[in-house]
């Protein structure tokens, strides 16, 4: 036997005053740091100069005249982390924020801002995108290459790629983007071997998850089909939705756009910028039914591209009518909370923290035993001769995971609300000869303001180092203080530190100091936004200077209320369209139900 000692029992009730009296010390014990220093030696994550290197060689990634200033003490990727590491190699990579900047930024926040008129919510493709990035495409190769050349020419062209973007464009404008190669790899195999490529955007900022690098390589130069996908319609009202397919209408003409929700809107608020609505938003309602809409006219859009393979013959025809049928009949989906799903993802999140590298393993055995799922190996570069491959691409957090669940009226592939949770492809077939291919959620480069990203939910609010700014990009464009019913402050001048501060004070966040957690709130605020519980919606231009897309809309109105009194023999004479409206059939009034609200506002406001 050992000669150690034999441990000695230690009951729960001694561990219970060890807890306390260890509370009771920190409580009394008189802080000397500010609380600017508490929360940058909290959260700024630390920097190793050897992650600056490349591994094999001590490379820089990027110019040395870039890093001549010893206090940026900017943290890179390393190769193994660019090339993806054995454990996982398909988890996003970003550079993270000096310490330096995380301090400026946290002392901007303390300052008062100015709330902006609203027309700041209003955003082009010529302000966004000022200047078009282009993202990785594979470098050429030829099926006489062997495995580790194929792999080493597409990581020195990643490499030549990663230097050119940081010497043409200055670091502190670039926004948060992949620096993962394999992730890229995802995307390559992905518009490699589809014949019809569904992008799925965010409606309640589109435009900023719509790379025109992907629309101009895939309609432009690789000749396929593209589908813009409207998903989480239920957060905005109709209005913003019109608006923005005239806007996407006009700008990508190539491209047929489609409306998709799990949830129904509430047709009862027809505008999504007054204080009234974005407060009631907060109180949103858990047990939501899952009730997926748009699947139908995403398959028909599908069927209008006119794509023709000369050894598939697709019956879309039939291909709706079943689903008709499934939506009918199934109700699996249906009868799943909004509540419920919160709890599943919650559980996901956590389970991908815990014991992330098996993740993909036990989501590939859930699928199989539900139905039929190729993964596409290497070889594989090309659509196939005898399928329709229906790809789905776009930024983390979108919902494309969402979307293949509710087209197939199951769960078949897991989904959560932390960005990057799908981090390999799959195929699933959707009929014998049409199949779908989820594929990894990528960030582009672009010139967007890192703050705003996070915004919109491509950035891991869990690693974000310094949530204060994104708090005060919001404030500035909505009454954040108002939405979330703060205390007014005796002098009414907020600023982002002090919306986090009274909004820690109001949840009783309180760090072991007894000091309020005003990071945990600003997390918490950032999970509210993503969620939707708090609207930061996103604009046209000139949405709120013109009557232009009323006017429009307007005109639809009437023409449908028209058609649709013909069809029903209703006097379409009578000079007051509330009246028309009301001879409508129920199955009318619901398809025309919002848009009436808004046609009856525009009149009186005409009056």
């Amino acid at each position: 036997m050992g000669n150690g000692h034999r441990k000695k029992p230690f009951s729960g009730k001694q561990k219970k005053k060890q807890l306390q009296a260890k509370r009771e010390k920190n409580l009394s014990k008189k802080e000397e740091d500010s609380d600017e220093e508490i929360e940058a030696d909290k959260h700024v994550v630390r920097k190793h100069a050897d992650e600056r290197k490349y591994a094999e060689n001590g490379e820089s990634l990027l110019k040395k005249e870039q890093f001549n200033n010893k206090d940026d003490n900017i943290t890179l990727p390393s190769t193994q982390k660019l090339l993806g590491s054995s454990k996982s190699r398909l988890h996003s990579v970003f550079e993270k924020l000096s310490p330096r900047e995380i301090r400026a930024q946290r002392k901007a926040s303390m300052k008062a801002f100015t709330r902006l008129p609203s027309t700041a919510l209003e955003v082009s493709v010529n302000d966004i995108y000022t200047s078009v990035i282009d993202f990785p495409k594979r470098p050429s190769w030829h099926y006489g290459m062997t495995k580790e050349q194929l792999e080493s020419n597409e990581e020195h062209y990643f490499r030549q790629w990663l230097d050119d973007v940081y010497n043409k464009y200055p670091r502190e404008e670039l926004s948060f983007f992949e620096h993962n190669l394999d992730v890229w790899r995802q995307l390559w195999r992905v518009l490699e071997i589809s014949d019809i490529i569904l992008i799925v955007v965010d409606i309640r900022h589109p435009l900023l998850h719509f790379p025109p690098s992907l629309y101009n390589y895939v309609v432009k130069d690789m000749k396929r089909k593209m589908v813009l996908v409207f998903n989480k319609v239920d957060l905005v009202a109709e209005h913003t939705v019109y608006a923005w397919t005239k806007y996407f209408e006009e700008q990508f003409p190539e491209i047929s756009i489609v409306e998709f929700s799990c949830y129904p809107r509430d047709n009862r608020f027809v505008d999504d910028t007054s204080t009234a609505f974005l407060q009631k938003r907060t109180k949103r309602p858990k047990k939501r039914r899952y009730q997926a809409l748009g699947i139908k006219e995403l398959l028909l859009a599908c069927k209008n591209t006119n794509l023709v393979k000369q050894d598939v013959e697709v019956n879309w025809t039939e291909l709706i009518e079943q689903y008709n049928r499934n939506a009918t009949v199934c109700d699996n989906l249906d009868d799943i909370t909004e509540e419920e799903v919160g709890k599943i993802d919650a559980i996901q999140e956590e389970s991908s923290s815990d014991v992330e590298s098996l993740d993909a393993e036990e989501n590939i055995k859930q699928i199989e035993n539900q139905l039929k799922v190729v993964n596409i190996n290497n070889i594989e570069t090309s659509p196939h001769k005898t399928l329709i491959t229906i790809g789905l691409v776009g930024h983390p957090n979108v919902g494309k995971s969402s979307l293949i669940n509710s087209i197939f009226g199951k769960v078949v592939v897991s989904t959560s609300r932390t960005p990057g949770h799908t981090n390999h492809f799959q195929t699933i077939h959707l009929s014998k000869n049409i199949r779908l291919c989820d594929s990894p959620g990528l960030v582009f480069p672009s010139l967007l303001l890192k703050q705003l990203q996070i915004l919109l939910g491509m950035y891991p609010i869990a690693q974000v180092q310094e949530p204060y700014s994104s708090i005060q990009y919001m404030a500035e464009r909505i009454p954040l203080e108002s939405i979330l019913k703060l205390k007014t402050l005796e002098n009414n001048e907020w600023s982002a530190w002090n919306i986090c501060e009274a909004f820690a004070i109001k949840q009783k966040y309180y760090t072991k100091a007894s000091r309020p957690d005003v990071y945990r709130a600003a997390n918490a605020i950032l999970r509210l936004v993503n969620d939707g519980r708090i609207l930061l919606s996103f604009k046209p231009p000139e949405f709120f200077t013109s009557l232009k897309y009323l006017m429009a809309q307007k005109n639809e109105i009437d023409l449908q209320i028209k058609v649709e009194s013909e069809k029903m023999g209703i006097n379409t004479k009578k000079t007051d369209k509330k009246e028309i409206f009301e001879e409508l059939n129920s199955q009318s009034k619901q398809q025309l139900g919002g848009y009436f609200e808004l046609l009856i506002n525009y009149n009186d406001d005409k009056n």
